[in-house]
């Protein structure tokens, strides 16, 4: 493992941005817009753990993909937006495991789609899948109207990818070089049997298309119960700037989410073109407490019950089930700061890290990952004879969904019986965080995967979501399947409540990928007397199972729109565009729009 030098350190401090904004108070409040805008079947709600957003058709609006693999297109219907599934996609069936996200890989204006088997090629009576169909990972050109494969169905092979058991993946510039690349996070190589796990992925596009592998440092390590140097379990990667300055020609990092209460990682590119894992130095590898103590009362109980007989855990196994991330600026002080989503027990003990919100603060030594007072999101009973329960917070997302010029937190938690929900943390005025799930108009037990859009482009961000009853009783059960939900933001209908929504459109032929995935965006405002800066980034498909959402950023802003908007594009060169005078609404930006 290689510690960062002292120089690219210093390079990383960046100087707090202005945040001062106080406008009156509004409730977070939704509704359930399921079954008006057709997303449901001729026999009741359509049942799917898993949902993504994507503008598949080019015309400014985002569909939604359930099930990894039905295509529900966005339309206009008599009385507001609608959605109208494709019947014949092209889209592959998919097994158990396997990962589809959206993006444009050759920059064509179409979103493709990018398949990753998850392929347990160890386990007793492994099955391949069948010929003909994509055998790991593989892509099919979007024929932009929902479609994909050239002919129909037509797909590229990726053969220079690991196959194993992938849990997530990716996308995003990693090089600058105008092509997206993709990431995949590998999972154990024999679950169950052995701690040991493939290393993952980094997956470079060419300029002739094809696709080249590139080793990580941990590439061919042995595992190693001290150090942990091999590959570690992935249930997420996120291709994202997480100590990116915000200013022009900054390379994403890769942010690492690993399972088994190991530590996470994330890989950072150095002067020397290598990969480098800076997570230990900045504090996003795991919290401090790394004891591995179980709690005295379940020790106590395997005197009589030998089920409950554990060892205590060695520091590598004394960290999180980390499973999903989001990046943002939440204290707004013009540095992004991370959500971290994780499964906890009770029985795990207190060094089993809880899901959290770290705020970057920059020092001498460089920067580093705190947790804040007001910022938690731990629900562990304070009762303390509430002994058996868990949080299993499997994604998580960041979004001003009041249109208060402040980031709030949405976590969905899933898979257990005990009150496993979707749930959204409000900002104060001071910066602490408030649960307001039970009065948000939210009630989505089972939470799965999350996507984040606006579906009617109103300006404010909309939230769809799956649902899992997985480990829950036949009495939670009864009566009822698992169904997806799109919930509608009604922030936008408030009338002191202003946005931009900004769409951005990468110029290839100046080295650029046409969904400008990883470009920065900063804007000025004035909100109720308060001028602020906010900042943002476009991030593709990522964290757990390839979590994805809408790729447009929508800003708080005064009635009269933002001062300025500076758009630092992912480019080699450092392309820059300043916009001065914006109004509120919905604007499509590329690199020619300054005017």
């Amino acid at each position: 493992m290689r510690t960062p030098p002292p120089k690219t350190t210093r390079r990383l401090i960046l100087a707090a941005g202005l945040f001062a904004c106080t406008p009156a108070a509004a409730q977070i409040r939704f509704a359930d817009a399921t079954a008006r805008v057709g997303l449901e079947d001729a026999d009741g709600p359509i049942s799917a753990a898993h949902i993504c957003a994507a503008d598949l058709d080019g015309d400014g609006f985002d569909d939604l993909v359930v099930g990894r693999s039905r295509v529900f297109l966005n339309r206009a219907g008599d009385s507001g937006r609608v959605f109208a599934e494709v019947e014949s996609t092209g889209l592959p069936e998919t097994r158990r495991g396997d990962i589809i996200v959206f993006g444009d890989v050759d920059n064509d204006g179409h979103a493709d789609a990018v398949l990753a088997r998850s392929l347990d090629v160890n386990a007793d009576g492994y099955e391949p899948p069948a010929d003909g169909e994509p055998q790991a990972l593989a892509w099919l050109a979007g024929n932009g109207d929902g479609t994909f494969g050239q002919p129909l169905g037509a797909f590229t092979p990726i053969n220079t990818a690991t196959p194993g058991t992938t849990a997530a993946v990716s996308l995003g510039d990693l090089d600058l070089d105008g092509r997206l690349d993709i990431v995949l996070g590998q999972w154990y190589t024999r679950y169950g049997q052995s701690l040991e796990s493939y290393a993952n992925d980094v997956v470079l596009q060419q300029a002739d298309g094809t696709f080249e592998r590139m080793a990580l440092p941990v590439d061919g390590v042995e595992f190693n119960d001290e150090a942990d140097a091999g590959g570690r379990p992935t249930y997420g990667v996120l291709v994202a700037h997480v100590l990116s300055s915000v200013v022009p020609g900054q390379h994403p990092q890769i942010l690492e989410l690993n399972y088994g209460r190991r530590w996470n990682r994330l890989w950072m590119l150095g002067d020397d073109g290598e990969w480098f894992d800076t997570a230990p130095d900045v504090k996003l590898d795991g919290d401090a407490i790394r004891h591995g103590r179980h709690p005295d009362w379940l020790k106590e109980r395997a005197k009589t019950d030998p089920r409950f007989d554990r060892d205590d855990e060695k520091p590598f196994r004394a960290n999180g089930n980390s499973f999903d991330a989001a990046v943002g600026d939440v204290d707004g002080d013009g540095r992004f700061d991370v959500l971290l989503t994780e499964i906890t027990h009770g029985w795990a003990g207190e060094s089993s890290d809880p899901s959290r919100v770290l705020v970057r603060e920059d020092g001498f030594a460089g920067p580093l990952f705190i947790e804040r007072d007001g910022l938690s999101l731990d629900r562990a009973p304070q009762d303390p004879s509430v002994r058996s329960w868990n949080q299993g917070d499997i994604y998580g997302g960041l979004g001003d969904f009041d249109l208060d010029g402040r980031i709030d937190v949405l976590v969905c938690s899933s898979d257990y019986p005990d009150n496993q929900r979707l749930r959204i943390w409000r900002q104060q005025a001071d910066g602490s965080l408030i649960d307001v799930a039970s009065w948000s108009g939210i009630d989505h037990i089972g939470a799965g995967q999350l996507a984040l859009l606006d579906f009617d482009n109103d300006g404010d961000l909309d939230i769809a979501a799956g649902q899992s009853f997985t480990r829950l009783n036949a009495a939670q059960r009864a009566g009822r399947k698992p169904r997806i939900r799109l919930f509608e933001n009604r922030a936008a209908g408030t009338a002191d409540r202003h946005s931009i929504v900004l769409r951005l459109e990468g110029a290839p032929a100046l080295g650029m990928n046409r969904d400008a995935l990883g470009a920065m965006v900063r804007v000025t405002t004035t909100i109720d007397g308060e001028r602020i800066t906010r900042i943002a980034q476009v991030i593709g498909p990522g964290g757990h199972q390839g979590k994805q959402g809408s790729l447009a950023l929508a800003f708080a802003v005064g009635a009269d729109g933002a001062e300025e908007v500076e758009v630092f594009w992912p480019d080699a060169r450092g392309t820059t565009t300043r916009l001065g005078d914006v109004a509120p609404g919905s604007h499509t930006i590329s690199p020619d729009s300054a005017r």
